[in-house]
């Protein structure tokens, strides 16, 4: 229990930076101040997870990179003159979050042990067939927010959501398998013992 309360409270922690930035944004219409907001946030958790040793929510941590870097990037784009990518880099920074998770999710597949998946309980093989498709859902929500920048919110939330939403329920069932599995091995092994007794 305590292991799943502190999963669910660094995921929480995962989230504040994405919450925050889109409620700033929303509200204040400063996509600018917000986007600093959101780059500080970001820099603390990620700085405080990793302090922590704590291992990261494999699709927040690429929502944190992206608001952790893009208001920077940009700007710093447009400092060096470079009006004309920086326009490009702004029109497409939000539908580019789902483009960072992609980017960060594909690393993570290809160099770390848990995969982009991170699930707990499975074997590897299965680790790299949840991750491909997690990869493959990203890369079509990618390509919706990219072509419909008229309506960028919508299909980057709903791509992110789902793959949050798909992979805890896919990690619950996986758990629960888990542990019926435990219990079976616990029955059988005491069945011996009991018939034993009974005998005695």
């Amino acid at each position: 229990m305590q292991t799943q309360q502190k999963r669910w409270l660094t995921d929480l922690m995962e989230g504040v930076p994405s919450i925050v930035f889109i409620l700033l944004w929303r509200q204040s219409g400063d996509l600018e101040f917000a986007g600093w907001i959101g780059s500080a946030l970001c820099l603390f958790v990620l700085s405080a997870l990793i302090g922590m040793r704590v291992r990261m929510h494999p699709i927040l941590m690429g929502v944190n990179i992206h608001i952790l870097l893009a208001t920077p990037l940009i700007l710093g784009v447009f400092r060096l003159g470079f009006d004309g990518l920086g326009d490009v880099l702004a029109e497409y920074a939000y539908g580019g979050v789902l483009v960072t998770v992609f980017s960060v999710g594909l690393a993570q597949m290809l160099f770390s042990r848990s995969r982009f998946s991170a699930l707990e309980n499975v074997t590897d093989r299965a680790q790299l067939i949840y991750s491909a498709v997690l990869l493959a859902f990203c890369a079509c929500g990618a390509v919706w927010a990219l072509l419909t920048p008229g309506s960028r919110f919508v299909p980057v939330v709903a791509t992110i959501a789902a793959m949050i939403i798909g992979r805890n329920f896919l990690q619950a069932r996986l758990s629960d398998k888990s542990a019926g599995a435990g219990v079976l091995v616990t029955g059988s092994a005491a069945a011996p013992g009991t018939s034993q007794d009974v005998q005695v």
